[in-house]
């Protein structure tokens, strides 16, 4: 009964949704758009919940380092010979960079733009090509981000991990929530 009811729910909000990707671009669309959807700002940030790095006394937008819990995304150098199929992580790694969640949802159309199919639910891995991608586009927006000081350090930040990533042969992860 209780299922049938949940399937009942579940059924009906989806055909009230609607598929946004079966949108065709309006007119004017911007040709840089990311490969895939787009995060909405703010959907994913606890509403009144302090982040960690809130409570470190850190921006709630900067890169932190030396965290082993809380909102973030983990930036992970990737194992040499690692594959995109990989399923094994040691998460909370001390050589690993954090975003937080609230820099994340803001970065985020980055990433899809710098990766086709990025998911910020599911580990990603930026190689070579994806990593120069990725610090173009971090650097674009950490230059339209001047006067939101933290969020356009950030995108610096990870830009530069991102070129110093590629410049050494190596791959990042990107191990989302």
């Amino acid at each position: 009964m209780l299922r049938a009811a949940f399937a009942s729910v579940l059924g009906a909000s989806l055909a009230l949704a609607g598929c946004r990707s079966c949108d065709a671009p309006g007119p004017g669309a911007a040709e840089a758009a990311p490969a895939g959807p787009t995060m909405p700002t703010g959907m994913l940030v606890p509403g009144a919940a302090p982040s960690a790095a809130a409570s470190a006394g850190a921006s709630a937008l900067r890169l932190v380092h030396h965290v082993k819990g809380g909102a973030f995304t983990e930036l992970q150098v990737a194992r040499p010979g690692d594959r995109a199929d990989r399923a094994d992580f040691e998460h909370w790694r001390d050589d690993s960079s954090f975003v937080p969640l609230a820099a994340m949802t803001l970065l985020h159309e980055a990433f899809a733009r710098a990766l086709p199919g990025f998911d910020l639910f599911l580990p990603r891995l930026f190689g070579g090509e994806a990593l120069a991608r990725l610090a173009s586009e971090l650097d674009a927006l950490a230059a339209q981000a001047q006067g939101q000081g933290d969020l356009a350090a950030t995108a610096r930040e990870i830009a530069a991990l991102a070129r110093a990533t590629a410049a050494k042969g190596s791959a990042l992860w990107v191990l989302g929530i």
